[in-house]
């Protein structure tokens, strides 16, 4: 079986969705060709991973500098048709970008079965976020969760030459590439302010008191603040009123039940609206993106804001992690936007391990037990064996909103304070009183976690 798999190097350093991917690939193939859409600086890590046995290609010209998901979606899928793979391994998403948009869009660019989220591989069977249980077969792209890690090389292997396509080879249209091919474009980016909270520091002996007190209020909803100016039409697909009512004069739900992804394209053009709209639920944030690949427009995943200026909608997102918040609008109509919503269900009370807790995770079992809490962890904590990958909470692995969340050792990486701005309290316990998480905790107790516990 020949598989491609999909890598993306992010400051250095491999993608770990796509790691995982490759990994699989591994598993079961000797006919593995990784391939990258990257500036030349990946070229060396590409290389690397050729002592692995596998073919490395990258895909490399200026004119694909600043193209958005679906100007990159056409580029790989050009590459793709040259390779014939059997079958595309891709992780979920990107660490940088995080859309998980490319792999949707090259499955409907290239007529391919999507086979999201991979959780487990047995042999050819794959175990999906949903449950589902599917055979792998050919003309399927399937993307994985962080669910394995990336052996090492032999000492004895060597690294051979990466294989460098350009335009030359590719030959691709000019409109189609780069800033041209691409109809998102960044207006503007800033330090990003979300789920940043006002944290009053409090005494060891308050937690219980506190964690009770959260339990007694409801948790934060996502709030779209109304648009001074709106646009004439909007559709709407999924749980996402709010954002659509305040940015659209007149909105229409439309219902993708039991319809293709032609279907609801000729729908949408049909109704010729100024924008859509789709919520974040996996199912349909891929939808958004296959639809958008057909009718040849933008989307800007994860929104948490809008605006219209001059007639035209400003999409607001968290970018790098979360780290920025860019500004985005489309060239093309009509403009395609997922919207992150803080979804409410799951536990209503998380306990999160970091790193500076690890020694006492046992005693924080008993706490969370003790509490009726879920237990969570970050990526380090994880990483490290001593939580399961489901477990981890951060932009690489579960966004989560409950009532009341308490984070033990916790240090405040960006890519973990991102994903919990949804929790309607944050305590923070933490030695540390410099700890970046207690800017993103309403109170916060500064000891040592084995004395609170």
């Amino acid at each position: 079986m020949k598989i491609t798999v999909l890598v993306k190097y992010s400051r250095g350093e491999i993608n770990p969705f796509d790691a995982s991917a490759l990994e699989c690939a591994l598993a079961l193939s000797d006919e593995v060709t990784v391939l990258s859409m990257a500036p030349r600086s990946a070229e060396a890590g590409l290389s690397a991973l050729t002592r692995l046995g596998v073919r490395a290609v990258l895909v490399c010209d200026p004119l694909y500098a600043g193209s958005d998901t679906i100007a990159t979606a056409h580029i790989l899928s050009s590459a793709i048709r040259r390779l014939a793979p059997d079958v595309i391994f891709a992780g979920r998403q990107s660490v940088d970008g995080d859309t998980g948009q490319v792999p949707p869009m090259l499955a409907e660019l290239l007529g391919l079965t999507l086979v999201p989220r991979a959780t487990e591989m047995n042999g050819t069977e794959l175990t999906l976020r949903s449950m589902d249980r599917i055979e792998l077969a050919c003309g399927m792209l399937v993307t994985f969760e962080k669910i394995r890690r990336l052996r090492f090389p032999s000492i004895f292997s060597r690294a051979k030459a990466v294989e460098v396509w350009d335009n030359t080879v590719l030959a691709l249209a000019p409109e189609r590439c780069g800033l041209q091919g691409s109809p998102t474009r960044v207006v503007s980016s800033y330090e990003s302010s979300v789920g940043r909270r006002e944290c009053s520091f409090v005494a060891k002996d308050e937690l219980d008191t506190l964690i009770r007190e959260g339990l007694t209020r409801a948790g934060l909803s996502a709030d779209f603040s109304e648009c001074e100016n709106k646009l004439p039409l909007v559709l709407a697909l999924g749980e996402v009123e709010s954002a659509a009512r305040s940015i659209a004069e007149r909105v229409v739900y439309l219902d993708h039940r039991g319809k293709d992804i032609a279907t609801l394209a000729e729908e949408i053009e049909l109704l010729s609206p100024d924008a859509v709209l789709f919520d974040d639920a996996d199912e349909i944030k891929a939808l958004g993106a296959r639809i958008a690949a057909v009718l040849g427009v933008g989307m800007c995943a994860d929104c948490i804001s809008f605006t219209v200026k001059d007639g035209r909608l400003v999409m607001t997102r968290p970018a790098l992690g979360g780290n920025i918040t860019a500004d985005i609008v489309s060239t093309r109509r009509p403009v395609f936007a997922s919207v992150r919503s803080v979804r409410q269900g799951g536990s209503r009370l998380v306990f999160t391990v970091g790193m500076g807790a690890l020694p006492y995770i046992d005693r924080l079992r008993a706490l969370s037990d003790r509490y009726g809490a879920e237990l969570a962890s970050t990526r380090p904590v994880a990483d490290s064996g001593s939580m399961p990958y489901v477990s981890q909470v951060g932009v690489t692995g579960r966004i989560i909103a409950p009532s009341v969340l308490v984070t033990f050792g916790v240090s405040g990486a960006v890519q973990h304070t991102a994903a919990i701005s949804g929790a309607g309290t944050v305590i923070a316990v933490n030695s540390d009183r410099s700890a970046r998480i207690f800017d993103y905790a309403d109170f916060g107790i500064v000891t040592d976690v084995n004395d609170i516990i």
